[in-house]
């Protein structure tokens, strides 16, 4: 997808920092599940490294954490928002995080103010960040996020660099309570929905897939997609006031901005709902680089990326130096350049969490033109050039048959061994 620009969303600070920046339009996840995507962002390494290979799983504490090499080069740190790099407890409504005391657990966070229920967009819980007291907020959860982040901008030591990591969770499901404002900038629209979808769901039928969540069982299409819109418009308010408060501090000149994103949903493309698959609505997530004079402004890049490139190129254009454990490409040259270089493929993962036809054991490749991928039973093989809705599956057909060896052959030479696929009978 191209951009903010030019679709129904109505988002102008995230259309304000493409035109300071790069828009990268080939950024895809190579997990696209919330755990392990944000395991690949925090490690560097792939999700047979680190064991984090669905949403139960945790991040053993490293001394090469994406966090921790900032900290060691005098970066102040902090993270606030969503964690979900373990388990969180229980008892409560959409729980995904539990407390993190001071220590290694913190993966070199200085500050560490964990979320968690966060699936639950108002009057979620946070945790007191020395005390580890469960307190109930009052109100939307990115924005109060975004409090504390403005917070930690003032209060930190303006002599020493900071690495601030904000984690928000809309427009996660379940499509529910998007705020009336937001809700307000779509009430009177008819949202378009992608040639992929089924027509019974353009015409107002009910999804019932696997994996929904609580309530998307009984909306229609066009009451997701509103409400979907609706937080992202929410949540481009915050980035609004985030952007406003760094050019108030004099700092925004002086910052490198990086929007990006876990896993995004399917929203009834292929009749499926949320994350999981490798079809591109699930699969492609935004990516957008902002550092004025250093980073081309009001670029696209049609460079093909990986959230497992992102650590060494973060830290690479922080002049950081890239722990021999990350396995991700390095793509600060061709981004300071303002080059199409990027990598070769992304890899694509997955588990059985949130789709049958996605379960554990599935692997695919995506090329700038290609995306093949199996699990084990059957193999999809698409021209996302000729075919950009994913389609027509041409993995049966001869004519196609020396690219999906050689896609194949890509695939099995370039998985880590513990990612290995059971070959179709």
């Amino acid at each position: 997808m191209p951009g903010v620009e030019g679709c129904e969303v109505i988002a102008p600070n995230l259309e304000r920092l493409q035109r300071a920046g790069t828009t990268f339009t080939n950024c895809f996840s190579n997990y696209p599940v919330c755990a392990p995507a944000r395991g690949m962002l925090m490690s560097g390494r792939w999700p047979s490294d680190t064991g984090v290979v669905n949403n139960l799983s945790e991040l053993e504490p490293s001394s090469s954490s994406l966090a921790a090499i900032f900290a060691r080069d005098g970066y102040q740190t902090c993270y606030i928002g969503k964690w979900h790099l373990h388990a969180g407890p229980r008892e409560t409504v959409d729980g995904n995080d539990r407390y993190i005391p001071p220590g290694p657990g913190r993966h070199g966070f200085e500050r560490m103010n964990v979320w968690t229920e966060t699936n639950r967009h108002w009057d979620s819980v946070r945790y007191e960040e020395e005390t580890g007291e469960a307190v109930r907020t009052r109100g939307y959860n990115a924005t109060l996020m975004t409090d504390e982040a403005l917070q930690f901008l003032v209060e930190r030591d303006p002599t020493r660099p900071f690495f601030l990591f904000l984690s928000l969770n809309p427009p996660h499901p379940p499509l529910d309570d998007a705020p009336q404002d937001g809700l307000a900038l779509y009430s009177d629209r008819s949202l378009s929905v992608r040639q992929n979808v089924p027509e019974a769901l353009s015409s107002g039928a009910k999804l019932v897939p696997a994996g929904a969540h609580r309530n998307q069982v009984t909306m229609t299409l066009q009451e997701q997609l509103g409400q979907y819109y609706a937080h992202i418009s929410a949540v481009d308010k915050e980035i609004g006031r985030l952007l406003s408060a760094l050019e108030e501090l004099d700092e925004l000149a002086n910052t490198l901005v990086v929007y990006s994103s876990d896993h995004g949903d399917m929203l009834g493309s292929q009749g499926k709902l949320r994350k999981g698959a490798f079809y591109q609505e699930s699969a492609q997530v935004p990516l957008v680089l902002s550092w004025p004079g250093r980073i081309g402004s009001g670029q696209e890049s049609e460079m093909l990326v990986g959230l497992i490139d992102i650590f060494p190129t973060l830290l690479r254009l922080c002049g950081l130096p890239v722990p021999d454990s990350a396995r991700g490409n390095d793509l600060s040259t061709g981004i300071l350049a303002e080059q199409n270089t990027g990598s070769r493929y992304v890899l694509h993962f997955s588990t059985d969490q949130n789709d049958p036809e996605f379960r554990a054991g599935s692997r695919g490749l995506r090329t700038k033109r290609h995306l093949y991928f199996t699990n084990g039973i059957e193999e999809h093989l698409f021209d996302t050039l000729e075919d950009p809705f994913e389609l027509r599956n041409l993995a049966a057909d001869p004519s196609y048959g020396n690219l999906k060896s050689l896609l194949t052959e890509c695939l099995l030479g370039a998985l880590p061994p513990a990612m290995s696929i059971r070959q179709p009978e």
